[in-house]
């Protein structure tokens, strides 16, 4: 029996990611479409690592490193965002962006203060954040991640009288 899950969890691994040294890499979509879309993958790839971890009751030392890590990652990757593809004419683009920025800033001070008590609620909160703020981002973009979940109907025409 343990033969079978150690086989499925290793077939996973090998159909969802790459092994680099000790870390698990999520594979790279096939085709990308643009520099920013690269840039957004960045993001998505540390974000799924720390909302992955943020139901967990408890962080290991190494947990708390990976969640500085990836805010780090996170703020690096934001920052350059914000530079090459800003849009001042579009406030609210620009407001999103700074959040998504100020909460992997936040998610980073709690990892790296992670003894006080309460921090792991912290990391917690900004991994709620930073979802929130990408949710709000896609959706003033009309941006779907998963577009076969959003297909548009077509308009039914009402019968005539």
């Amino acid at each position: 029996m343990h033969k079978l899950l150690i086989i499925l969890c290793f077939s996973l691994i090998i159909f969802h990611g790459e092994i680099k040294g000790d870390e698990i890499v999520p594979a790279e979509p096939e085709k990308e479409k643009s520099e920013l879309a690269k840039l957004m993958h960045e993001i998505d790839v540390d974000y799924k690592v720390v909302e992955e971890m943020s139901g967990w009751y408890t962080y290991k030392k190494k947990h708390w490193e990976i969640i500085r890590e990836a805010g780090e990652s996170i703020v690096k990757v934001t920052k350059k965002i914000r530079s090459r593809f800003g849009k001042p004419d579009d406030w609210t683009y620009e407001e999103l962006m700074e959040k998504m920025q100020i909460a992997a800033e936040e998610m980073v001070k709690v990892a790296k203060d992670n003894r006080r008590e309460g921090a792991l609620e912290d990391a917690q909160w900004q991994v709620r954040m930073l979802r929130r703020t990408c949710a709000k981002c896609h959706k003033h973009l009309d941006i779907h991640i998963y577009p076969n979940l959003y297909k548009k109907k077509e308009k039914e025409m009402p019968p005539l009288p």
